[in-house]
């Protein structure tokens, strides 16, 4: 694969880790890391009530697991919080997160990902607050750490989808809560993974579609035929084999072109 066609820049992706649950222990003037806690929804809106988010202590105690989870898995522990979610908190949150995030880049390099995720494309600017990105990241870090009691984990890449398999796949395991996948890791950081539902866009199902054609890990993925890809499983088959190869030319900064007046299922992603 010739990289130097493909776009280099440096981009994050930054989680709030167990972001509900980190927000609910901020607010009770507990740290986020040495809390016990889940967050409950209501019991007759899901059936017995279901574990939206988990600090990380619950998980890792009682392997707890947020929108798997129920009442009946609690165990009668009284260091245990159970906590009600408080989506008009979370949001108000995020804004201020993001609006952290706007010290580092301009708006238009800012894209909020999801209610606990954001993507920087810091290509242009990373160099004013740090001699590498990496630390940078550990500035933004430090930032939001101080500012609002919570914990933050970054993935860094090349591109978006390096960045978005370098956080979920390294960054929430490492100590300083930050992970790295650039173009010459590839081999090193992304064909290793055997466990594909881990990898982002490839779902139960998709994962089974590929075994069907003897694709069982990334390698499997990165050196499988892309034309028989594409014609198995349409452009989705290759859009799995850009990532495999930590390819993706997303560019945040261009703002994308409604086909049409109405929002269909196909535009809201």
């Amino acid at each position: 694969m010739n990289y130097a066609k493909e776009p280099h820049g440096v981009f994050f992706l930054i989680d709030n880790k167990s972001f509900y649950a980190s927000v609910e222990a901020v607010a009770r003037g507990l740290n986020p890391l040495k809390s016990i806690m889940v967050v409950m929804s209501e019991q007759e809106n899901t059936n017995g009530g279901l574990i939206l988010a988990t600090s990380p202590l619950a998980k890792k105690i009682y392997g707890l697991k947020a929108n798997v989870s129920r009442q009946r898995d609690l165990p009668n522990d009284p260091r245990l919080w159970v906590v009600p979610p408080r989506m008009n908190l979370y949001i108000k949150k995020n804004l201020q997160i993001n609006q952290i995030f706007r010290q580092f880049v301009a708006d238009e390099d800012l894209w909020p990902y999801s209610i606990d995720e954001s993507i920087l494309d810091l290509t242009h600017s990373w160099r004013l607050f740090g001699k590498s990105p990496r630390a940078v990241a550990k500035r933004i870090q430090r930032t939001v750490r101080q500012a609002l009691g919570l914990y933050t984990t970054v993935g860094i890449g090349d591109n978006p989808v390096q960045a978005k398999i370098a956080l979920d796949i390294y960054a929430k395991h490492t100590a300083d809560l930050i992970g790295e996948i650039h173009y010459e890791t590839v081999p090193d950081k992304i064909w290793p993974i055997k466990d594909l539902t881990a990898v982002w866009s490839i779902n139960v199902r998709t994962a089974k579609r590929l075994a069907h054609l003897r694709i069982h890990t990334m390698y499997d993925l990165a050196h499988a035929n892309p034309y028989l890809l594409k014609q198995e499983m349409g452009v989705i088959g290759e859009q799995l084999f850009a990532i495999a190869w930590g390819i993706d030319r997303t560019q945040l900064n261009q703002p994308l072109k409604v086909r049409s007046a109405s929002i269909g299922n196909s535009q809201v992603l």
